[in-house]
């Protein structure tokens, strides 16, 4: 099993951390909608290339998240 650790800066106005393994290698990169209605996050992996995004639904009781993995929409709900 291997392990994967988020460091995002306290006061970023960006939105982007980087996600590394045990190593302290970069695995893939997050940025994230910071000023946007609609919250949505791209994951992309060291080439630059989009792997996934998260987003938010907009209106429901409970947070809900839809994910979608290499254009397939809509592969999971988490919520």
């Amino acid at each position: 099993m291997s392990y994967l650790y988020i460091k995002q800066k306290v006061f970023s106005l960006g939105g982007k951390f980087t996600v590394k393994d045990e190593r302290q290698n970069d695995k893939c990169f997050v940025e994230g909608s910071v000023f946007s209605m609609k919250k949505s996050f791209v994951i992309r992996d060291t080439q630059d290339n989009e792997i996934a995004t998260i987003t938010k639904k907009m209106f429901s009781l409970h947070p809900t998240f839809y994910v979608a993995v290499e254009g397939e929409k809509e592969v999971a709900e988490l919520g």
